[in-house]
């Protein structure tokens, strides 16, 4: 039996015909629906991981919430006012300041249903006590905040003005009733008050420095004779002393050590560290003049 040519493209083109209306089934009738699954699969894992960032932040935020209900004052503003008054003036005596006064003002919304107390304290000090009491108050389990400080020297005697304002928070929902002195901050540098007692040694804040230095407040004033045997007076301003040293006896202030090698007429030399040093009547420590050493 013959097949012509026109039967046999017939053929051909109903085949291409199958195979191509057999990829469109296939595309129609089950990628299609595949591909749409695998979008719809894609969009809810998208979905449900925004919304567990949501929950986790909910869940932060949540945390936030308690541990500032646990350092909030308590709800009412009057009780919150006289409480934090009373524990200010605790850490004030603590810090030996004196002249201390506390004052405050009307409560004021800060976001929500949270109030805000604000507090004026002044009080009179030494940078080591104004320091003290700095160090007490950030370290404080208390929801506060100093807005402002200004420090004032009071003549030469190493006292200091201090006025702070201060602003306190009570957060809705505490049932805090009392104020504790656990300290919670662990933002600061140190958790030892020690490490900033620089600040009153150094006088960082340039406020009457030379005043402050214990170096340039030691000062030679005086060279007699006790018994007679050479003495020299060292008068320290900072702590209002008279050390009066022989030869052999140590002198120490501040970082300063010296051995008193000579005493002169007008002059005494200060053996320290392999180094000797020259100070007249009338010097201090600071203005010392290095002399070559004994051979």
């Amino acid at each position: 039996m013959k097949v012509n040519r026109q039967q046999l493209l017939l053929g051909a083109l109903l085949a291409i015909g199958a195979v191509r209306a057999g990829d469109w089934v296939l595309t129609a009738a089950v990628q299609g629906p595949l591909d749409e699954r695998r979008a719809r699969t894609s969009q809810l894992e998208e979905e449900v991981e925004k919304l567990e960032r949501v929950l986790a932040q909910g869940r932060r935020a949540g945390q936030k919430i308690q541990t500032w209900q646990e350092q909030s004052l308590p709800a009412d503003t009057e009780v919150a006012r006289t409480l934090y008054r009373s524990w200010l003036l605790e850490r004030i005596e603590a810090a030996k300041l004196q002249s201390a006064t506390v004052d405050s003002g009307s409560p004021t919304s800060r976001g929500g249903s949270a109030r805000a107390l604000p507090f004026t304290m002044r009080a009179r000090g030494t940078l080591d006590q104004i320091t003290r009491f700095l160090f007490d108050f950030s370290q404080a389990a208390q929801l506060h905040r100093i807005q402002s400080l200004d420090l004032n020297p009071v003549g030469g005697n190493g006292q200091f003005d201090i006025a702070l304002g201060i602003e306190a928070l009570t957060v809705p929902g505490t049932k805090r009733t009392t104020l504790n002195d656990s300290v919670t901050n662990t933002s600061l540098a140190s958790a030892n008050l020690t490490d900033y007692q620089v600040i009153s040694r150094r006088n960082i804040f340039g406020v009457g420095s030379q005043l402050m230095d214990p170096l340039r407040n030691t000062f030679v004033t005086a060279i007699t004779k006790s018994n007679g045997e050479p003495q020299v007076w060292f008068t320290l301003r900072v702590s209002d002393e008279v050390r009066k040293l022989r030869q052999g006896d140590v002198l120490a202030v501040e970082d300063f050590e010296g051995t008193i090698a000579e005493i002169l007429p007008r002059d005494v030399v200060i053996d320290s560290h392999g180094e000797r040093w020259l100070l007249s009547v009338g010097e201090n420590l600071a203005d010392r003049f290095a002399v070559p050493p004994t051979p």
